[in-house]
Parts: C-alpha cells; sequence; structure tokens
C-alpha cells in the first residue's frame, strides 16, 4: 500500500479532516489509544497541550495507508501496517488514533501518533522519514503480491502528475472531412451578389476575407492561416473579383484577420467545451444520486449489523459471566481450579467472537465497496470523456493558433495554393462563428 507521512501542527484542523464525512462516504473511529480522552478532538488537544512544555512545533505524525483499489485489505492487514511503521520510526507505544475513511469505492485508512515522549518531555526525531515508509511501502506491495506502481519501482519512472496519459484519454468524438477548398470558394462566390452575401458565406466556412500585399487583390484568410487569392480559388480574372467586391482599401489586413481567427478559435472553443460539460451533466447528476441512495442503504445496513453484533455480543457476555456460580458454589469453584477454567474458556470464546464479528464487518464492507465501485467507476468515465474531449479541442485551437501567429512563407503558401485539393479542414469549424 502507498504510505504517505507528514509532520504536522494545528490538531483542531487536522481532527476536523479526519471527522470529515461531508467529503466521504463513510467515515470510521477505529482506535484512540494512549489517551484520558475517548475521541480524536480530545485526544489531539491533549498532545497540543503536552507539546507546549517542549520546543516541538509539530508534534503529530500523520500517515495515509492507501491500498491498490483492487485490493481486499483486512482490518489486520491495516493494524500490521501501522504497527510497522511505528515500529520503523521510532514510535512503538507512543498514543495514536486511527481512522477509516471510505470515499468512491476506495477504502484508505489515516493514523496520527504524537511524537511528544511525555516522560522525557522531548519530541521523537523522526529521520529519513520519508524513505522509510517508500522502503516499507516496498515490501508491503511484495508480500502482499499486489502490483507495484511504477513510481515504487525506479523514483526516476515517477510521475510528476502521478496519472498516465489512458487515465485521461477518451475517445475522440470528431474526425477530419477532406474539403476541396477551390470547389467550396467557388460554391459561396456562386451563392452570393456582393461582397456582404460572399464575405458571410465564407464566415459560415471558417474563412475571412483580407487585402492581399499586392494593390487591389482579394485574398482569403484561412482558420489555419493559409492565404488564398479569390481570383486563383474562383478561377476568375482579378476583374471580375474586384467589380463584386469592390476596392481593397475597407478591407481588413491579414494580420488582423488572423488575429480575428483567433479571437473567435477561443470563444468557440469556451462554447464547445461549455457544450461537452452540459452533455455529461445530466448523465452525472442521475449517476449522483445512484450513488447517494446507495451509500444511504450502505449506512443503513452497517447500523443493523452493528446494532445486531452489539445485542448478539451482549447475550453472549451474560452466557459466559452465568457460568460463574456466586454463594458456596462459587466458592467451590475457586478452590477447585475450576474458576480458572471457565475462565480460560470464556477468553477464548470471547476472542473468537471478535474476530468472528470483525471477519463479518470486513466481508460486508467488501461486498459494500464493489457495489459502489461500479457507480464509481462510471462516474470516472464520464470524467475522462469530458476531459479527452476537452483536451482535444484544447489541442486542436492551439495548434491552429499557433499556424495563424506563425504563418508559412510565401513560396509555401504558393505550393499550398496548387495543392488545395489535398488541404483539410476540421468539420467542427464548417459551422457560423460565434458572435
Amino acid at each position: 500500500m502507498i504510505l504517505k507521512g507528514s509532520q504536522r501542527s494545528h490538531g483542531r484542523k487536522l481532527a476536523q479532516h479526519l471527522l470529515n464525512d461531508a467529503d466521504n462516504d463513510f467515515v470510521e473511529v477505529h482506535e484512540v489509544s494512549g489517551f484520558l480522552s475517548d475521541d480524536v478532538t480530545g485526544a489531539f488537544m491533549e498532545i497540543e497541550n503536552i507539546a507546549k512544555g517542549t520546543r516541538c512545533k509539530q508534534p503529530y505524525f500523520s500517515v495515509s495507508l492507501n491500498p491498490p483499489d483492487d485490493a481486499s485489505v483486512t482490518l489486520e492487514m491495516f493494524e500490521e501496517a501501522a504497527n510497522r511503521i511505528a515500529e520503523a520510526q521510532g514510535l512503538e507505544g507512543q498514543p495514536r488514533v486511527m481512522v477509516f475513511h471510505e470515499k468512491e469505492g476506495r477504502r484508505h485508512a489515516h493514523v496520527v501518533w504524537s511524537r511528544i515522549d511525555a516522560e522525557t518531555m522531548t519530541a521523537k526525531n523522526l529521520p529519513h522519514f520519508k524513505n522509510k515508509l517508500q522502503n516499507l511501502s516496498r515490501d508491503l506491495f511484495f508480500e502482499h503480491q499486489w502490483t507495484m506502481p511504477q513510481g515504487l519501482r525506479d523514483r526516476s519512472l515517477k510521475s510528476l502528475t502521478n496519472v498516465t496519459l489512458a487515465e485521461w484519454q477518451a475517445a475522440k468524438r470528431r474526425g477530419k472531412n477532406a474539403i476541396d477548398q477551390k470547389k467550396l470558394i467557388q460554391q459561396c462566390w456562386a451563392a452570393s451578389t456582393d461582397k456582404a452575401s460572399f464575405e458571410a458565406a465564407l464566415q459560415d466556412h471558417g474563412y475571412l476575407l483580407a487585402k492581399g500585399d499586392r494593390r487591389n487583390s482579394h485574398v482569403i484568410v484561412c482558420h489555419d492561416g493559409e492565404i488564398l487569392a479569390v481570383s486563383r480559388a474562383t478561377g476568375l480574372k482579378a476583374k471580375v473579383v474586384r467589380e463584386r467586391l469592390g476596392e481593397t482599401d475597407q478591407f481588413r489586413s491579414v494580420d488582423d484577420a488572423r488575429q480575428l481567427h483567433i479571437q473567435n478559435l477561443h470563444r468557440q472553443f469556451s462554447a464547445m467545451a461549455g457544450e461537452a460539460r452540459g452533455q455529461l451533466s445530466n448523465q452525472r447528476a442521475k449517476l449522483d444520486n445512484e450513488r447517494k441512495n446507495l451509500i444511504q442503504k450502505h449506512r443503513d445496513e452497517r447500523a443493523a449489523l452493528d446494532k445486531g453484533q452489539a445485542e448478539r455480543c451482549k447475550q453472549e457476555s451474560q452466557t459466559r459471566a452465568s457460568r460463574f456460580k456466586t454463594g458456596w458454589s462459587g466458592f467451590w469453584q475457586l478452590i477447585s481450579g475450576h474458576n480458572r477454567k471457565i475462565k480460560e474458556q470464556n477468553t477464548q470464546e470471547a476472542y473468537e467472537a471478535l474476530q468472528r464479528d470483525r471477519a463479518q464487518r470486513q466481508q460486508l464492507i467488501d461486498d459494500q465497496l464493489k457495489e459502489r465501485k461500479i457507480i464509481d467507476d462510471q462516474r470516472t468515465k464520464l470524467r475522462q470523456q469530458a476531459m479527452g474531449l476537452i483536451q482535444d479541442l484544447r489541442s486542436d485551437r492551439d495548434r491552429l493558433i499557433e499556424a495563424l501567429e506563425n504563418p508559412i512563407n510565401k513560396s509555401s503558401r504558393r505550393r499550398t495554393v496548387r495543392s488545395y485539393k489535398q488541404a483539410e479542414t476540421y468539420i467542427w469549424l464548417d459551422q457560423e462563428p460565434g458572435p
């Protein structure tokens, strides 16, 4: 399991984090040992008050124990890991708190030790505690035959973001459609009668009219920065083009057209990103409602189990207590040694009952985690789809903006015009730009 530790201060805030049931499906305080108080907040206040008698500013050592998502980890395995952490860090016998959290189909634990030695009134030194936790983490993965993360195998392989591309990449929703730009421009020309209608027809397909470098030359600036001469693209003489479109004095420059393209791309990306989120919001809301109902159902099941186990424990304790006689019969049990045998029997039965109840509760937790993991996996898949789609849009936007800000030279532009039949444009740009 992954072990992450830190030396902490501000015990009240730490207690609030550990007991936060708003961000966690389940919060279970498993152990509060070595304190006068029997609750987390009171225990942390004890640590803080004792630390005032020392120079220690960070009296808490907090470690999170995160097993693999697909692993079934028992309570004993968590306790053993906590004990081994204490041994490795020199915190054996120190007061500690252990809290379990369940969130998004995953169960993990938080253990907090007091660093203050109450006898010597000094803080326990924790040299190289991160390296020790990492070494112990490797041992736990090896011993339990869990698949070890890349970062634990070799520090040079550790991901900076701790996520892989495959985890965030969704299937592409859009493809490319080869467009004959010359034919498209000719269609726009045929459907127009003047400059305004021709310009509007071009804008529907992501093109902008501009004035070229040559005197009275009309050009079209594509969304990717490519420049096409209107006369060459339409197959008409410059005089015919000028008669319909007029002089170029009032036309925007090529640089202005590129900047307008960049603005339109930003607006279009924002609109499409919002649309992508909107398409998934209804599905996410439905899953969130199912998850909320399932969590409540699981809480009711655990409450019923705890109540049933408490009643059974009470009955079994009464049965064991009834074996001890009173009066002269009890005195005879004591002097005959039968009393000792009854104590041993009761102790053994109490231990077996505890193990039985723990196993029963662990089985319920495992079954519930599997149920919630189905919904959590669906929620994760939706989130990945949204992130993948938005990342694709952002990548295309950035590529186009890069082309607009760093246009190709004139010779390359001429070759591009000659090979316009091989040019491609995105379907999603073949629509009316934003206002």
